[in-house]
């Protein structure tokens, strides 16, 4: 859901032996480029407690290869599949979806899909038919957007003085991820005076620490599991989102991995996550 404040392959797929800043299609490539096997992406995704999985929304590749991704983390051991894309008051709908209680019609309704999300379900599709067949949990991660939206207005501070806030305060944003968000809002709004980019650099930051907060509780309440949590790529690049507010929260043991487009020219290049695969 990054910038949406300012605006308001298979795992088990062999790689080829050459080193880039983008993967071939089906290729997982670390920070520095070089191709990984998929086993030994599997190790490394293992050895985490939380593997945070990009996206770019509604693309089905992407979300096809989060769901491969996700059954080979399950064929290990137990896993919570963590969304962005529904806050918690979606909670009792995503349980009674993996028990089989709702079809997905009556999912779509019960959660506010449409309202809440916006994006196409349908993309979305084999993370939920994975979990609903295998009978993984999947946890709610985010808040209700009226709190965000009034950190937008008045800032962390002001909006969380009544003691109402859902989240806590969040660890302050490394200076590069606080750069990057001013120029995004440069881009897209009219004001763009130091206390505006302020407030909306403090509303993404809801964002990041509400999924990091849920994806803490997850692992608590789940002893022994490993959280893969799927959300946009703008929340897992260069460990600057929910990563750093993981590890303000005292969970580091964390895996970042983003799907990108194959060939030339890919966004983000290697070294924005712990590994990258190539999905059209």
């Amino acid at each position: 859901m990054l910038y949406r404040l300012a605006l308001s392959a298979a795992l088990l797929a062999t790689t080829p032996a050459f080193a880039a800043t983008c993967p071939a299609p089906g290729q997982w490539i670390d920070a520095a480029g070089s191709p990984v096997s998929a086993s030994a992406v599997l190790d490394k995704a293992l050895a985490a407690q939380t593997v945070l999985l990009g996206e770019r929304h509604a693309t089905p590749a992407h979300h096809q290869w989060q769901a491969d991704t996700i059954a080979a983390l399950a064929a290990k051991g137990p896993v919570v599949i963590g969304l962005e894309q529904l806050p918690r008051e979606a909670q009792p709908a995503l349980d009674r979806w993996v028990a089989g209680e709702l079809d997905e019609a009556a999912f779509l309704s019960e959660s506010k899909w449409a309202e809440r999300w916006g994006h196409d379900f349908t993309a979305y599709r084999p993370v939920f038919e994975l979990a609903r067949a295998r009978k993984i949990p999947m946890k709610a991660l985010n808040v209700d957007r009226a709190f965000v939206r009034k950190v937008g207005r008045e800032g962390f501070d002001k909006a969380a003085a009544d003691g109402k806030s859902p989240i806590s305060k969040p660890a302050a944003a490394d200076p590069a991820y606080a750069a990057k968000l001013a120029d995004t809002f440069r881009e897209h709004m009219r004001e763009a005076s130091p206390e505006a980019i302020a407030r909306f650099i403090d509303a993404q930051q809801v964002w990041d620490r509400a999924m990091a907060e849920a994806i803490v509780t997850a692992l608590r309440d789940n002893p022994g599991a490993h959280v893969a949590a799927i959300m946009g790529w703008g929340h897992v690049a260069d460990g600057h989102g929910v990563a750093h507010q993981l590890k303000a929260l005292g969970a580091p043991l964390v895996l970042t991995a983003i799907p990108v487009k194959p060939g030339e020219g890919c966004e983000p290049k290697a070294g924005a996550a712990d590994l990258l695969f190539g999905a059209e």
